[in-house]
């Protein structure tokens, strides 16, 4: 059984060794029929109806709720648990003629997943936001960064070989807008049962099931699959867009977040060419890039040799760094790109300890990277 089936079908799950017959509170994916668009619409407007200023036109852009870094909540009973899919973050806006996806920071990323556009046509003249995440997935069916870093970077659309050699999945977990009705004053609950009214399920795209008990199965079961957690999300939450509360919470089990690249040292072999390390770093309150440290692993030959071709584009005459960095054969960059580095843990200075590169990120803007620490979920304000 593939990675995909055992942690997003119920049945899988429950078969799956890494989630126990106990885990309970799960929601099947059902395949979608031709009636299943007009029974969501009815349930959004029973939903809605009690409330007021929720009926509107379309918007056209929704900045993308987000996550706050925490540990496991310990009042698990008022969240719901999904495993954090290592992918983009895109919203999908269908009109009822025309499909737009857009990224984290409001790009228009649409030419790139040419495979999603018939998700449009299940919702036909009904208007539609969708929020979720864009997967790619390897030879044995299981989730790839580094695959996906190969298409989300693309200048133009992507040919048939390209989208064969690297097939996607859009995990859709949250619907924001249906037929009139903006959805985001309601609770999660109330927004997933709209969604599994929908019953969306296709080949590049699914309705990925959440948790109600037991997660720390749930996170083993993320940790065995290679997964980068769990998001936390409370049952009564509205969805607040563009902001990071406490009513969702991303759980890792790893160290992992995004840097901004200010400079790099060449492969030292006279043999080879491209980039042996990055030096990367974090903004602070005062806005200073903060040196975090050198990463050194994780690069193919093929990534070293693209990041120097790219860094010739952005060559910064002196270090962005606030402080002195103490490596040899620096060459400095203008700090404009963002990685996704893996990391064991902070050292007491402040540095990165083992850690390793995961992919480039075009969908968060350099001037946002900040260090990122666990909160407690109990202190928290929105």
């Amino acid at each position: 059984m593939d990675q995909i089936s055992a942690l997003t079908n119920r049945r899988a799950g429950r078969s799956f060794r890494a989630v126990p017959e106990s885990s309970g509170g799960t929601r099947p994916v059902k395949k979608q029929s031709a009636s299943s668009a007009k029974e969501a619409i009815v349930l959004a407007q029973d939903t809605t109806a009690k409330r007021r200023g929720v009926r509107k036109a379309m918007p056209s852009h929704i900045k993308p709720m987000l996550a706050l870094l925490s540990e496991m909540p310990n009042d698990t009973e008022k969240y719901a648990f999904e495993y954090k899919w290592d992918g983009i973050r895109a919203v999908c806006y269908w009109d009822g003629r025309q499909m737009k996806l857009e990224s984290r920071n409001e790009l228009d990323i649409t030419y790139r997943w040419p495979e999603l556009t018939k998700l449009g046509e299940i919702f036909g003249p009904t208007a539609v936001i969708l929020d979720g995440e864009i997967v790619a997935l390897d030879s044995k069916n299981r989730v790839s960064f580094r695959l996906l870093s190969q298409r989300m970077h693309l200048s133009s659309e992507p040919s048939a070989a390209q989208m064969r050699a690297i097939p996607i999945v859009y995990m859709i977990f949250d619907i924001l807008y249906l037929d009139d009705r903006v959805l985001m004053p309601i609770s999660y609950g109330d927004r997933r049962a709209v969604m599994e009214a929908l019953k969306l399920a296709g080949e590049n795209w699914q309705t990925p099931p959440f948790h109600t008990e037991n997660p720390e199965a749930i996170l083993k079961a993320a940790v065995e699959n290679g997964l980068e957690g769990l998001v936390a999300k409370k049952l009564d939450s509205a969805y607040h867009p563009g902001r990071r509360t406490s009513d969702w919470l991303k759980i890792k089990p790893v160290n992992r977040q995004e840097f901004v690249i200010g400079g790099w040292i060449p492969v030292q072999s006279s043999a080879n060419r491209g980039v042996g390390a990055l030096l990367v770093g974090y903004y602070d309150r005062s806005r200073k890039l903060v040196f975090a440290g050198k990463v050194g692993t994780g690069f193919t030959e093929r990534i070293r040799k693209k990041l120097e071709e790219q860094f010739e584009a952005i060559v910064g005459d002196t270090s962005p760094f606030d402080t002195t960095v103490q490596h040899k054969n620096v060459k400095f960059v203008e700090p404009r790109m963002v990685a996704e580095i893996e990391f064991r843990e902070w050292t007491k200075d402040g540095k990165l300890r083992h850690p390793s590169f995961k992919g480039l990120r075009e969908d968060k803007e350099a001037k946002l990277v900040a260090r990122e620490t666990p909160s407690d979920p109990t202190r928290s304000k929105h």
